[in-house]
């Protein structure tokens, strides 16, 4: 249940950065809150999970470029989630979609297809949410008309973060 509560206190953190952005940039560079969306069980008919080291990856892509940015990563929020009751993990779930739409950025990490993953995005996608998907299948509806862009692979993101079209981008989404 300690996991639950730490989504509590995320969504502080998410509301307080909102109040940091209105108030003014921090280091030159406005705030921005990015959600880290990806694969977890996928299409797995148990409660194993796909590796998940790609999401420490994208956030260090991200922060690497822009340290003003707050990652928030649901795996981290429910570290064992595969484990909980159907009430713990409903309330989990939901207040995960929650997040997704309340942060700026959504980044989906969707090798394989992932309901999970897809249902964030559009939520994010729904409330005005800038996605960036980084999948190979560009042409499944639900990366395709969810995403603002999509990149083949991280190789393809982190260039797109390196190279500053992120933080453009964002500022542009943000006027």
């Amino acid at each position: 249940m300690r996991a639950i509560d730490a989504m509590s206190d995320e969504k502080s953190a998410t509301a307080s950065v909102r109040r940091e952005l209105s108030n003014g940039p921090m280091d030159g560079r406005p705030p921005f809150t990015v959600f880290l969306s990806g694969v977890m069980q996928g299409s797995h008919a148990d409660n194993s999970l796909h590796a998940q080291d790609y999401r420490r990856r994208l956030r260090d892509i991200i922060t690497a470029e822009h340290p003003e940015a707050e990652v928030v990563c649901p795996a981290e929020l429910n570290p064992d989630s595969v484990a909980y009751d159907t009430e713990a993990a409903r309330r989990a779930f939901m207040g995960e979609l929650d997040l997704a739409a309340e942060t700026d950025v959504l980044v989906a990490y969707a090798p394989v297809a992932t309901m999970g993953t897809a249902v964030e995005m559009y939520r994010a996608h729904a409330a005005g949410r800038l996605v960036f998907t980084v999948s190979p299948m560009a042409t499944n509806w639900a990366v395709r008309f969810l995403s603002n862009r999509v990149f083949g692979d991280l190789a393809e993101f982190e260039a797109f973060v390196r190279d500053g079209d992120l933080g453009r981008t964002v500022a542009a989404h943000a006027s």
